[in-house]
Formats: C-alpha cells, sequence, structure tokens
C-alpha cells in the first residue's frame, strides 16, 4: 500500500470506525502523470446512520482535507449503513474517464 493510501485507509479507520473499507488507487485510470491522486473509497459505518448522502460524504472527506492540499484530486465514495451494506454487498465500479488533464 501506498504511502497516501495508507495514510488515508488510516484517517478513515480512525475517524469513522468503519465495519467496511476499501480503498482502491484509481489514478492510472485518469489523465496526465497523476499518482495518488483519484481514489474509490468503500466506506460502511454506523456514523452515517440517520445521515444524509451529502453529510456522510462530508463526515469522509473532511478528514482528508490535508491530502486534498498536496495533489489528492478526487474520491469516489460510496457511504453505507451496516444495513444498506448487508442488502447491497457491493458498490458501483467507477465511471470511465473522461479523458483531459483537468
Amino acid at each position: 500500500m501506498t504511502t497516501r493510501a495508507k495514510w488515508i485507509e488510516d484517517t478513515l479507520r480512525d475517524t469513522l470506525a468503519p465495519s467496511h473499507l476499501e480503498l482502491t488507487d484509481e489514478s492510472d485510470q485518469h489523465a496526465g502523470t497523476r499518482v495518488e491522486s483519484h481514489f474509490r473509497v468503500v466506506v460502511v459505518s454506523d456514523r452515517f446512520e440517520g445521515q444524509t448522502l451529502i453529510k456522510r460524504h462530508r463526515l469522509t472527506q473532511d478528514p482528508l482535507k490535508p491530502a486534498f492540499a498536496e495533489g489528492l484530486h478526487a474520491l469516489a465514495l460510496h457511504t453505507y449503513t451496516p444495513d444498506e451494506w448487508a442488502e447491497r454487498g457491493d458498490a458501483p465500479a467507477s465511471p470511465p474517464c473522461e479523458g483531459g488533464d483537468r
């Protein structure tokens, strides 16, 4: 696991106490020479109970703000409660990159 990926995983484990966490580096699927810049995150946490999708995403992104200042460009977030995850069992794949070096 890379340094940024490890930091993201450790940070999310510390702040959300997830029962399930998947972190996938998708940087190679995007234009340019991005390294550790695009990640897919699947997180299942009791902290999401009763929270709107926007609130769930804020709970996930806010602790990661330092990484955005240092080159993290994008997170594909999939946030579930334990009951939602038990029903779904999987998260959708990320869409293909539209291209361009944004």
